[in-house]
């Protein structure tokens, strides 16, 4: 068996779309097995597969600074003996990791910081598709010897195992609604949920997907508020909601990771862009019928103004994310059920 360490921490989105390139590295390579070094609570999403297992490495705490990277390494060393570094990040804390396993081949990830700058910035974009993260994930798998074909068009499949019954019996059409995102630049004005959720057929349940507790907060008023609306975020532990995401019919979201989370398990997408775009690299993997709700970059031409959606607004106003209405998501989604 060929063992190979991949390195990938954060963010969620990027270490979610590691998942069906490892996944397909390995019907296609019977000799070739990953462990996935990242953050403990990110090893749900590896459950199931006998040739991917996850290392959880709280760098935070146990493993934290030089001294906790040292510690790490000696440990990766004892138990494994890996044919090559897989770095899929990129990062500070990687190029460390790296630099410990002296002798050892190692094959990291090109960002293409170069192309993405080019893209966002204010004056003369150079507007071109740029290769998703998972061909760029893909392209260091394959510098390293590990031959396969990464397949993302054909019929939609999910990716997780292992998950857990549902908490409660599903009924009629779910919708997932999963309104925010890391950033500002992703996020469309949360006021425009309640509207749109009005415009849906109240015979559509309609589960709540968030993060934190001042997420929760503000979902909470609208399950309140509706006999139809169920709050998940905030209830579930992570696998439970994997299982949830799974079972809808249909996903409205941000640009975020839990639109990586619902393309990933197969559910039509239907995914609001603001300051980011497609062209970076980063739109949900495979091909079960994702819809995008945008404003077009002939009447934005600012857009797109940022990879990530954390840089200011060009114009101060997030006009890309202001003038899209309840009308036209309520339009995309239920054209996706």
């Amino acid at each position: 068996m060929r063992d190979f360490l991949v390195i990938r921490f954060s963010a969620m989105g990027d270490v979610l779309l590691t998942l069906p390139v490892l996944v397909q590295a390995t019907e296609q390579n019977p000799d070739v097995r990953f462990i996935v070094l990242t953050r403990p609570k990110f090893a749900v999403f590896f459950e199931g597969y006998d040739r991917i297992s996850v290392y959880p490495a709280d760098v935070d705490k146990e493993f934290k600074g030089f001294l906790g990277l040292w510690r790490l390494v000696a440990r990766l060393k004892s138990d494994y003996d890996f044919e090559a570094i897989l770095d899929l990040h990129e990062h500070l804390r990687s190029k460390i990791i790296k630099r410990l396993f002296f002798g050892l081949p190692k094959f990291t990830l090109e960002k293409g910081r170069a192309d993405k700058k080019a893209l966002t910035r204010k004056e003369n974009k150079q507007r071109k598709d740029l290769p998703h993260a998972c061909e760029r994930y893909a392209k260091v798998l394959h510098e390293a010897g590990i031959v396969f074909e990464l397949k993302s068009f054909g019929q939609a499949q999910n990716y997780f195992r292992a998950l857990p019954v549902l908490p409660f019996q599903k009924k009629g059409k779910w919708v997932g609604l999963a309104p925010f995102a890391q950033h500002e630049g992703k996020i469309w004005p949360f006021e425009k949920i309640d509207a749109l959720i009005q415009t849906l057929p109240s015979d559509f349940s309609i589960l709540l997907f968030g993060g934190g507790a001042k997420e929760v907060g503000l979902l909470k008023p609208l399950a309140e508020k509706y006999a139809n609306v169920v709050l998940v975020a905030g209830q579930f532990a992570l696998k439970t909601e994997l299982s949830l995401i799974s079972a809808l019919d249909a996903m409205l979201c941000m640009d975020s990771s839990n639109m990586h989370m619902a393309a990933l398990a197969g559910v039509p997408t239907v995914s609001i862009w603001g300051a980011t775009h497609r062209q970076a690299g980063f739109g949900p993997f495979g091909n079960q019928g994702h819809r995008f709700v945008e404003i077009s970059t002939a009447e934005l031409p600012c857009r797109p103004c940022s990879v990530y959606g954390n840089k200011p607004c060009f114009r101060e106003d997030y006009a890309c994310l202001n003038r899209i209405s309840p009308a036209q998501v309520s339009q995309e989604l239920i054209a996706a059920i």
